[in-house]
């Protein structure tokens, strides 16, 4: 690593020279100020605030430059702040020069315990320098001897994360990232952003002072609070809050949003028990969330759902009793209307590692997640399966630049299959976590057909309410889905997949029913239908 370090040297000599001078100048007692701040730090950073204690410690370090335990402090920081992280590397780098296995956490101690290397090598893993991460992993393994079976097995995992991370990065997919900008993002985590088929309503997670009650949790972030944004013009509106129905002075997140955009699952913690519910569009606004049945929720955590554009099929992740860490389960809709017993989805998707953030696409096959496992670059990494004839195949990393060496889920994709969305922490946008709209440069589309419709005015200038509108199988007559359109406007949408003969039926009290048939043919790609329906009135006889 010698290479590396020869660029600081001029750098920190006028880092000496500089804080030398500070330190005479502002004419403070060196141990009295160590004894006053350095346990005020160490507490905020034990208790997550890095922050806070960041600038504790810089303050520290300004007085001693050349201190490697405060050096190892501000890296430990930097790691836990999202967009700085690659920030650690030149504060632990100069860390390792002396490292001590009897450091103490004390305000008198000048050498770095033996674990900053660890860290160095977490932080040469987060900026993508995988041949550095992995010296300073086998660095670590042979410096420190108290290692047990348990953590030498995770960071032999976290070095072959590197060598993944160096195979995909050097492939890199055709795609491009932008932030979705400062109409959606902020300086805060903005996150799990959902969206409709017709991608006209994207809701979202964030950690803003606006949150319900403007609290503060044990993190030192903001509680998290629902957004909604519509697309106006081709640009996301600015976003209100979801109201007060849903959101809450405590933790509420988005998690899953249906087709039609009608039925919005979110994430409540429940004093660490953590379940999903799930809130219904009522004209322009939201029902209070409803917790979902014990064939989903657990005495475990359930954190993530998503429904599949039938609106059939639930896929959620759970820490309950499954392949380790947290898991993908599915259960299926009952005729009543409720969820059925849930079964997980088996080792082919689920890794002995984390698994979080299913998504299934509109085609009712393809599931994203996100996981540690499976050949991750290291945190979590999006991949993707596809269901043949009941089966998934194995997991594919959706690859560089969308997947980096940090954590990135969330993942949404549009219905034609052209553009995603997702959640990066990667430092490229407003701060903290952000949401990134990715293009994916393919010709390819996916084969399904999006039919968008509205419930129209009738010749009086009257819109049908209550509207069903009933898709079957137009040979064996049996359901594919039952659907409802918004009050407030009318509109509806429906996912119609290749090869089948649908008959669509809408019914109304007071109006005569109407039908249409539709065939899809077997090799139709991606296509668009819209349709405006207007029912008649039922004529009245005296």
């Amino acid at each position: 690593m010698q290479h590396m370090s020869r660029p600081l040297l001029l750098p920190l000599v006028v880092c000496l020279l500089f804080s030398s001078v500070t330190f005479a100048q502002r004419n403070v007692d060196k141990n009295a100020h160590f004894k006053r701040v350095y346990p005020v730090a160490n507490e905020q950073l034990s208790e997550n605030k890095a922050n806070h204690a960041i600038k504790n410690f810089l303050d520290l370090l300004e007085i001693d430059p050349q201190n490697s335990h405060i050096s190892y402090k501000v890296g430990r920081c930097y790691l836990l702040l999202n967009g700085k992280k690659s920030e650690a590397v030149p504060y632990l780098e100069k860390s390792v020069v002396h490292t001590s296995s009897s450091a103490k956490e004390n305000y008198k101690e000048t050498d770095a315990p033996i674990d900053a290397y660890f860290y160095l090598a977490r932080a040469y893993h987060l900026d993508s320098q995988f041949d550095n991460a992995i010296a300073a992993y086998r660095k670590y393994m042979t410096v420190d001897k108290s290692i047990d079976k348990d953590h030498k097995a995770e960071i032999e995992w976290m070095i072959q994360t590197c060598l993944n991370g160096k195979l995909i990065v050097e492939s890199p997919i055709s795609a491009r990232t932008e932030n979705l900008g400062p109409n959606i993002n902020s300086i805060y985590d903005e996150y799990s952003a959902v969206v409709d088929a017709a991608e006209s309503m994207l809701i979202f997670t964030s950690r803003r002072p606006t949150s319900t009650g403007g609290f503060l949790d044990v993190d030192d972030k903001y509680f998290e609070d629902i957004f909604v944004s519509q697309k106006e013009n081709g640009v996301w509106g600015k976003p209100v809050s979801i109201g007060s129905k849903i959101n809450t002075e405590g933790h509420e997140a988005t998690i899953g949003l249906s087709a039609d955009g009608q039925e919005l699952y979110i994430y409540r913690d429940d004093f660490g028990d953590g379940n999903i519910y799930v809130c219904e569009l009522t004209g322009s606004s939201w029902s209070e969330p409803k917790q979902l049945n014990d064939n989903v929720n657990s005495p475990f955590r359930e954190t993530h759902a998503s429904v599949s554009a039938d609106g059939q099929t639930l896929y959620f992740t759970s820490d309950r009793s499954g392949e380790g860490g947290m898991d993908i389960f599915r259960s299926r809709r009952l005729p009543n209307g409720e969820w059925g017993v849930s079964e997980n989805l088996g080792s082919m998707l689920n890794s002995k590692y984390d698994e979080e953030a299913p998504f299934i696409h509109p085609d009712g096959k393809t599931l994203f997640f996100s996981s540690k496992g499976h050949n991750s670059m290291g945190g979590y990494d999006i991949f993707f399966s596809i269901n043949e004839n009941g089966k998934w195949s194995t997991p594919m990393n959706v690859g560089h630049p969308m997947n980096t060496a940090d954590d990135e889920y969330f993942f949404v994709m549009s219905a034609d299959g052209h553009r995603a969305y997702y959640s990066s922490s990667n430092g490229k946008g407003m701060g903290g976590k952000d949401i990134f709209l990715v293009h994916l440069d393919t010709d390819r589309d996916v084969p399904l057909t999006v039919y968008k419709g509205e419930i129209v005015a009738d010749a009086k200038g009257k819109r049908p309410k209550n509207v069903t509108i009933k898709v079957t199988d137009n040979e064996t007559g049996d359901l594919f889905g039952l659907y409802k359109p918004r009050e407030d406007n009318g509109r509806f949408i429906l996912i119609l997949h290749p090869g089948e003969n649908y008959n669509i039926a809408y019914e109304a009290d007071g109006y005569l029913f109407k039908s249409e048939k539709l065939y899809v043919p077997e090799n139709t790609s991606y296509f668009e239908i819209n349709r405006a329906i207007q029912l008649k009135p039922i004529a009245v006889t005296e």
